[in-house]
């Protein structure tokens, strides 16, 4: 579970910002809160991000999302892809990223500095009940491993020629099969997931064909949600008919070969998966199913409202989020794009019915639906607000660091009329017209 992340000097965000989901003082909705009574800690399951276009709500998920695909993702040489505070003349800067979470009930914080030319600090440190360690200590051209951890030798012989390396210690040590490493790296890999406006998923096994209980839950959830979708089901498609040039193919079938399929878009819009077959590349189209007067007719994906693709590609969260026993967390900017506010309600209510106290899973969000201020019951810990402010720089502000709100009062209300600064500043464009 994520419990706070730290960062700075990043996009939008040039001071220290932090976001955190360690549950506060309210005494509503107590029974969805997870509990970890050995650190006496209690996290919030939901944390929903609302602000004004270009406030910096997206920027706050990219920054999230930076930090875990430099861990995920190895790299030996070329700069880091860094994207420093926009609005300053010096571009070499050093960024600043920490981040804690809950991983097999023990607490974990990474922290980690860089600049486009490498990382020059970084810090891993484990927490139980009674104490805390230092796993190892990077900082620029000299490391220390924790005296105590098994295979002491072992780490720091790797660790040591692993410094001239443009990724994270976490990410070399991790594939050497090293605990606690693995399992932290395991964390950022596959329990964190962040999926932005643009992203579009595969639904699990059903692209390729296969018929197994996660498809019977996806099925569910596409009738859950009224699209008038049956089922989802793939036919052939030749590759003559993609007009792949050698390169792009070489590509796929690479990253085929290290992750078993791939999910592309066909110049036509056509959403088509790339898996292996027989040594080679072979391809699917994904089409939706709809049952009409008892007949079945099949409808290709791209030809679906905008609505009905986002919850296909919302899918397999929903899934993990709702349906499936799981620990993970996830991280959605604009959960509400293209989606009518009744199934955004559906969305948040049934995920906050099916958390409680052992309940390891969160979903936070981005979004521009204010009906859910008013409707989804949310603790007022759970809220945030982004502000851009005039100097350019964003702001995130939680709900609960305004002063004089009562009880009662409406947050839908008092957001919409701008009392928590996330709303846009718009100009009369008849007024605007006589300034040019």
């Amino acid at each position: 579970m994520l419990i706070e992340f730290r960062f700075s000097n990043f996009l939008s965000y040039k001071e220290v910002t932090s976001f955190s989901m360690v549950a506060g003082k309210e005494r509503t909705n107590r029974k969805t809160l997870a509990s970890v009574p050995k650190f006496r800690l209690k996290l919030l399951p939901l944390a929903a991000i609302y602000g004004a276009n270009a406030s910096g709500k997206s920027n706050l998920i990219n920054a999230l999302d930076f930090l875990k695909t430099l861990v995920t993702t190895p790299r030996l040489k070329g700069k880091i892809p860094l994207r420093n505070f926009h609005f300053s003349e010096d571009k070499n800067t050093i960024s600043n990223f920490e981040i804690s979470f809950l991983v097999n009930e023990l607490i974990y914080e990474f922290k980690i500095a860089c600049n486009e030319d490498g990382i020059l600090y970084e810090e891993l440190i484990e927490r139980n009940s009674r104490s805390e360690k230092t796993l190892y200590l990077r900082d620029n051209d000299k490391v220390q491993i924790n005296p105590n951890i098994n295979l002491h030798d072992a780490i720091k012989s790797i660790a040591d020629r692993s410094l001239d390396r443009q990724c994270p210690l976490l990410t070399t040590l991790s594939t050497m099969k090293f605990k606690p490493f693995e399992e932290v790296y395991r964390w950022f890999s596959g329990k964190l997931k962040v999926i932005h406006q643009d992203s579009f998923l595969i639904p699990y096994g059903l692209d390729i064909g296969e018929n197994d209980s996660r498809n019977t839950l996806l099925s569910e959830v596409l009738r859950s949600t009224d699209t008038g979708i049956s089922a989802l089901v793939s036919t052939h498609v030749s590759e003559s008919s993609l007009r792949l040039s050698s390169s792009q193919r070489n590509e796929l079938l690479s990253t085929v070969c290290c992750r078993g399929s791939q999910l592309i878009r066909a110049a036509s819009g056509r959403r088509v998966l790339a898996y292996f077959k027989d040594g080679g590349l072979a391809f699917k189209r994904l089409n939706a199913v709809h049952e009409i007067s008892g007949k079945e007719y099949l409808i290709p994906l791209e030809k679906e409202s905008t609505g009905t693709r986002k919850i296909i590609d919302l899918a397999p969260a929903i899934i993990d989020l709702l349906l499936n026993n799981k620990n993970c967390v996830y991280v959605i900017d604009g959960i509400d794009h293209g989606l009518h506010t009744e199934i955004n309600y559906w969305l948040v209510r049934s995920f906050l019915e099916n958390v409680s106290s052992n309940t390891r899973k969160q979903l936070a969000f981005t979004s521009h639906d204010t009906n859910l201020l008013r409707r989804a019951e949310l603790r007022r810990d759970e809220i945030w607000f982004v502000e851009r402010r005039r100097n350019s720089l964003s702001q995130l502000v939680n709900a609960v660091e305004f002063e004089g709100l009562r009880n009662d009062s409406s947050l839908q209300k008092l957001y919409e009329e701008g009392r928590f600064g996330g709303s846009p500043k718009l100009i009369d464009p008849v007024k605007a017209s006589f300034l040019l």
